[in-house]
């Protein structure tokens, strides 16, 4: 007799605000990291507030699919408009994020 093993995983969105400070950054590195370590295994951060560039959220980002990586979670990017995209393809770190080309 076959048994199906059901694996549950779970998952955590979070979403960057538009008026993302770098306390804001700070914070969505922590929530990740505490979601980590409470066994969510799949991330999705809605970027759709995103609005200007700056690299304390592209900082925060990249370490949060850092963290996520070393922790055997999978980590996307959601709604990042094509000019922040650009910017982090001109600075050759998208594929830190796990953006498509």
């Amino acid at each position: 007799m076959a048994s199906a093993a059901h694996m549950n995983v779970s998952s955590a969105r979070f979403a960057i605000s538009s008026r993302q400070t770098s306390y804001g950054a700070k914070h969505l590195r922590t929530q990740v990291r505490q979601a980590l370590q409470e066994g969510d295994r799949h991330f999705v951060v809605d970027c759709e507030g995103w609005n200007q560039f700056d690299l304390s959220t592209l900082s925060s980002l990249i370490q949060c699919a850092a963290a996520c990586r070393e922790h055997g979670a999978s980590f996307e990017v959601a709604n990042m408009s094509s000019d922040i995209r650009e910017n982090v393809r001109d600075l050759q770190l998208a594929g830190r994020l796990g953006l498509a080309d």
